[in-house]
């Protein structure tokens, strides 16, 4: 091994070869599981018995943007270890348009998430006004605000990247998606890193806690109220039962936001809290430090990408509402194949 590269011993250690094999074998686990996921989820999602309140319509653009990521970004990857292909180095606008399209659609689904939590958040603490505030055109228009800001955060990669570079050693100009300039370099791998960070995770982090902890604490308020009626009337009997129902649906919404919430902080942390780190840890690294941290760099990117995977069993786990609906559509669709196959059958005995 004497006469190999350092390039080429990198390569050769163990670590480095487990990192690949990760990028190799999940990623196309996760783009399967998460499209057949999100197709269900959106199909559920957008039936007529459920699609009218504005939680359906979040979780339907949320699985939208969960498509976006995994076809933008970990197909990516999965095709540069896998192929040697990287679509932002095929062109300028795949090296503009790309990074922009991935971060964007990245920070537009944790954003949902917060939108969500604090749609919640008025649903317990101000029920009586939440009709009038939490309607589909509000949704909408919360949506367009919140992508349209996003897009602009992001708009800088249009600038700041480059599909071209001079190599100094070989006088040859590579085709590769690099910083503009050198003032840019520093910001997209010393600021960038803390913007998103706020942006991804710390913000998100802070209005989900504080959300959640928020809907915990007015829901036993409520149970404990409930608890203390004694020997309740007829009228006040029939209105705790509506109240009993609309509590049962506002629960399983809050089962399915506070799975979302928290499985949104478990895998987003690690691949915030990598990418500050790695710009320190990075400088006069070893091979062997290079090789973990390609490692490691692979383990957090999964864990960032199984939350767009895996919305639809959480919700089938968690939420009691979209479990009925997904049956339902499950025996319609058999249903319909049932009655289309007798008729089919009484056609053939007539003939």
């Amino acid at each position: 091994m004497s006469n190999q590269t350092e390039s080429d011993y990198y390569k050769q250690l163990t670590i480095y070869k487990a990192g690949v094999l990760i990028w190799k074998v999940v990623p196309p686990v996760f783009i399967l599981l998460g499209t057949i996921g999100n197709c269900l989820s959106i199909l559920v999602l957008t039936r007529r018995s459920i699609r009218v309140s504005t939680t359906a319509l979040f979780l339907t653009v949320l699985a939208c943007s969960d498509l976006l990521v995994l076809y933008s970004g970990l197909l990516r990857q999965w095709l540069i270890y896998l192929y040697n292909t990287d679509v932002r180095h095929i062109s300028e606008a795949g090296c503009k348009i790309h990074t922009w399209l991935v971060y964007s659609s990245l920070d537009f689904s944790a954003w949902i998430i917060i939108i969500l939590t604090l749609e919640r958040v008025i649903s317990s603490w101000l029920p009586h006004r939440a009709k009038t505030m939490c309607t589909n055109k509000t949704a909408v228009f919360i949506l367009i605000a919140v992508c349209v800001f996003i897009l602009v955060k992001n708009s800088h990669f249009l600038y700041g990247l480059v599909f071209e570079i001079a190599n100094e050693k070989t006088n040859q100009v590579e085709q590769k998606c690099v910083a503009i300039d050198q003032n840019y370099s520093h910001f997209e791998y010393e600021v960038q890193p803390w913007i998103d960070m706020c942006v991804y995770c710390i913000v998100p982090f802070a209005i989900i806690l504080i959300g959640n902890v928020s809907i915990l604490f007015k829901v036993l308020q409520s149970q404990k109220k409930t608890k203390s009626t004694v020997a309740p009337s007829q009228s006040s009997r029939s209105r705790g039962q509506q109240q009993g129902i609309r509590h049962a649906k506002q629960s399983s919404t809050t089962a399915i936001l506070f799975t979302l919430s928290i499985v949104f902080l478990v895998t987003t942390s690690p691949v915030s809290i990598y990418l500050i780190v790695e710009t320190y840890w990075i400088q006069d690294a070893d091979d062997a430090k290079l090789a973990k941290l390609d490692f490691w760099w692979a383990v957090v990117n999964m864990l960032m990408y199984s939350k767009n995977s895996v919305n639809f069993l959480l919700y089938c786990l968690s939420g009691t509402k979209f479990k009925k609906e997904f049956f339902r559509l499950i025996n319609w669709k058999k249903s319909a194949r049932l009655n289309n196959f007798n008729m089919q059958s009484n056609n053939s005995t007539r003939t």
